[in-house]
């Protein structure tokens, strides 16, 4: 697995979706389980609801979205429950040629890291995953393992907590020493 790991606001994130989106038109599609073979999709960054606010109290838990070119059809798995209920899913198991964004963001007063990310080697995952890397190396800055937003920086410097989870001890929150 290929992944980039941040810690951004929604100000920090916007010009690194724009600069990917000028490559070429992508769409956002919603991950997870759902009843219902349908899941929420934007055509832009900029339109993902609540950007740079978590979902959960842990980076890596909260909402993410499967990242592809328009034009790429999506598979969405259907598994029957032992219950006999049928269960959806939109995820990598059947859609290589895609990235998982998980922008995480602010929980309360605590920023919760987010990523990119790929199972597959498609050459399209790579492309997308290279694409990404490329914007966020450009606009944010390397500290230590995390790239940073400026905006989080400056919530970091300002006595914020950047961690992966509310739960996670302090001695695990990035640091600039």
């Amino acid at each position: 697995m290929k992944q980039v790991l941040f810690f951004a606001m929604k100000e920090d994130l916007l010009p690194v979706l724009a600069a990917v989106e000028s490559a070429g038109p992508l769409k956002y599609v919603r991950t997870g389980r759902s009843l219902t073979p349908q899941f929420e999709s934007y055509a832009k960054g900029a339109e993902i609801p609540n950007l740079g606010q978590a979902t959960t109290d842990t980076g890596s838990t909260s909402v993410s979205y499967l990242v592809t070119r328009k034009d790429v059809p999506l598979e969405i798995r259907r598994v029957r429950g032992t219950d006999g209920v049928d269960h959806y899913f939109m995820d990598q198991l059947f859609n290589a040629d895609s990235v998982t964004l998980t922008p995480g963001g602010a929980w309360g007063d605590v920023i919760l890291s987010g990523s990119v990310a790929t199972v597959s080697n498609t050459p399209l995952a790579q492309t997308l995953m290279k694409q990404f890397h490329s914007e966020i190396r450009r606009s944010l800055r390397r500290v230590k393992a995390f790239w940073v937003g400026p905006r989080a920086l400056a919530l970091l410097e300002a006595g914020r907590r950047l961690t992966g989870s509310t739960q996670s001890p302090r001695e695990y929150d990035l640091t600039r020493t």
